[in-house]
């Protein structure tokens, strides 16, 4: 007897739609592929998206148990507990000012935003957030929350949102500076070195602005691009395949100066919302520690004290930078240096929270990936066996 060979099957017309599990949106594709085949570009990047986070985890991770080791457990617990109740209303206001920041992010994505669920956005901000003061200078953070959603939304989207939401913070935080570091100057009699250095840092920080607004307008990612073909780092072919695919890119980032969509609008209310709650804990932070709430010390702690944190940012949790110009600043405002020093540990005890619960966030959602994905090739192999059965019923086994 001739034996039976089944016939290639195409499934794609018995199981091709999008469907939505939890929070994943995917669009399900069967087709039988020869074992030479290559793998498709997606999920190639998906693999790629889920090293470079497994690796981003065990960074943060390892950062963290430096970070404790460091400073010493001990240490923080007892700043905690000196300031009683008022440190679960500092982290719950920074909790609200997360969730704020992920919002601005998730209306920027307008109107793709609709293809990830806002819980995945928040997980992949607090995930972020976590690197980027475990790790000096902030760019594994900011990359890790691209990652975290580039295969959930399309690329161009996600990244034109991270960065929109990004210059909006800078926006407004050197609004705030420019404004306060020259009142805080009129009020306290600062010393000639720390007016020279604050002077610097606003010469540099102000043309930096209008350079970046600057660039903004005639294009980032073409700037980029530009750059990088300019110093010969790629190819004429690459350059222009990478201006094309940037397109979308620009586009959106310019809604930041003109044509401003409903999104680009929500976002930056969530940003000065956000940021609102940021100055309100810090207040409340100051109240706690018992430091006096006058006009200059506010001011400057939140114009002098973000440049302060800028340049200790260089060092994870801005440890020693951030104690020794902090101690220094608050005795100039009219509080006591073991004061400065004293919110300085507050702080970092409510970051390492923050840090924690990003990592801890991290670890889930790429479980819950992990699982979701198994579950779909599950179903795969199901619907495929099924179909071959019914595509050639007689190899099917028949019951006695």
């Amino acid at each position: 007897m001739a034996e039976t060979v089944a016939p290639s099957v195409d499934l794609s017309p018995v199981y091709h739609r999008a469907h939505e599990v939890g929070s994943l949106r995917v669009t399900d594709e069967v087709r039988t592929r020869a074992p030479g085949d290559a793998e498709p570009p997606e999920e190639k990047k998906s693999v790629w998206s889920s090293i470079f986070n497994l690796v981003m985890f065990l960074v943060g991770g390892a950062a963290l148990a430096w970070m404790l080791r460091t400073t010493s457990w001990p240490e923080l617990e007892a700043v905690v507990v000196d300031v009683g109740a008022w440190a679960w209303v500092i982290l719950g206001l920074e909790l609200i000012s997360l969730v704020l920041d992920a919002a601005a992010w998730h209306a920027f994505m307008r109107p793709e935003a609709r293809m990830v669920p806002f819980w995945r956005v928040l997980g992949a901000w607090t995930s972020g957030r976590a690197l980027n003061v475990l790790t000096p200078g902030g760019a594994l953070g900011e990359a890790t929350k691209v990652t975290m959603l580039i295969n959930h939304a399309p690329r161009a989207r996600v990244l034109s949102s991270i960065v929109l939401i990004n210059v909006s913070m800078l926006y407004f935080s050197v609004a705030v500076m420019v404004i306060g570091i020259p009142i805080t100057l009129l009020l306290t009699d600062l010393p000639s070195e720390l007016k020279v250095l604050v002077g610097i840092g606003i010469a540099v920080i102000v043309p930096a602005m209008v350079a970046l607004g600057f660039v903004i307008q005639r294009g980032a990612m073409a700037t980029l691009v530009a750059t990088l073909r300019r110093f010969r780092m790629i190819s004429i072919e690459r350059a222009k395949t990478w201006k094309d695919k940037l397109k979308d890119v620009d586009h959106h980032i310019k809604e930041l100066h003109t044509d401003r969509t409903s999104g680009t609008r929500a976002g930056f209310g969530f940003v000065l919302a956000s940021k609102l709650v940021t100055y309100a804990a810090t207040v409340v932070l100051l109240a706690a520690v018992g430091v006096p709430l006058t006009p200059a010390l506010i001011i400057g702690v939140l114009s002098v004290g973000v440049l302060i944190s800028w340049i200790s940012a260089i060092v994870p949790l801005g440890l020693g930078l951030a104690d020794g110009g902090n101690y220094a600043l608050y005795a100039l405002l009219g509080a006591t240096g073991p004061q400065g020093l004293f919110v300085t540990m507050l702080a970092r005890a409510r970051t390492v929270a923050v840090a924690i619960l990003g990592l801890a966030m991290m670890a889930g959602l790429t479980v819950l990936d992990r699982l979701f994905k198994r579950r779909i090739q599950q179903k795969i192999i199901a619907l495929k066996e099924k179909a071959e059965a019914e595509a050639n019923p007689a190899s099917a086994p028949t019951s006695p």
